[in-house]
């Protein structure tokens, strides 16, 4: 092969990878596809319900990844019996509008508690933002929302540990 021929080849080598340089370029500037739905699933630690505010603290995080999964059963852990009934009709209320939930805490502030024996209440005001998405198409069927609540949990110490048995909670109001 003369030079001629090796010095062509090179130039077309080097204008190949100017022109894919280029066009990843291109690429990196173009704006990005919004995101259309909630990122994939990720679960939560696993459920500490050594005391009253960790259980709070996992429940609130296991209703929150049951809300997105679209199944009340991921949370049973970290309640009663009594309390799974209410989870597990809102949950069933969503699936048959065909939707589900992604919610993030923005803020929770413990207000007062009480721990006896084998009973503890927790009072919190709390921060939610959340968004509705499709079941069908895991698409976002809402804008994100805000809602904000005081809550009272109620637990009650079981051989597996502090289980929230009531929540009673009072909107504050909700910013769309």
């Amino acid at each position: 092969m003369g030079p001629r021929r090796t010095y062509a080849i090179a130039r077309a080598l080097v204008a190949a990878l100017l022109s894919v340089g280029f066009v990843a370029a291109l690429s990196a500037c173009s704006p990005q596809p919004a995101v259309s739905g909630p990122p994939d699933p990720v679960a939560p630690a696993p459920p500490d319900l050594s005391t009253p505010e960790a259980a709070v603290a996992t429940y609130l995080d296991w209703v929150s990844f049951s809300y997105r999964m679209a199944n009340s059963d991921i949370a049973t852990p970290t309640m009663t019996a009594d309390e799974w009934v209410r989870v597990d009709a809102y949950i069933e209320y969503n699936r048959q509008q065909g939707r589900g939930i992604e919610q993030e805490l923005m803020r929770f502030e413990t207000r007062d508690r009480s721990v006896e024996e084998t009973r503890a209440t927790i009072a919190a005001s709390e921060q939610w933002r959340y968004r509705y998405f499709s079941l069908d198409s895991l698409a976002y069927t809402s804008e994100p929302l805000e809602a904000s609540y005081e809550t009272t949990y109620t637990l009650v110490r079981e051989a597996a540990g502090w289980l929230v048995t009531r929540v009673e909670a009072s909107p504050m109001g909700a910013v769309e």
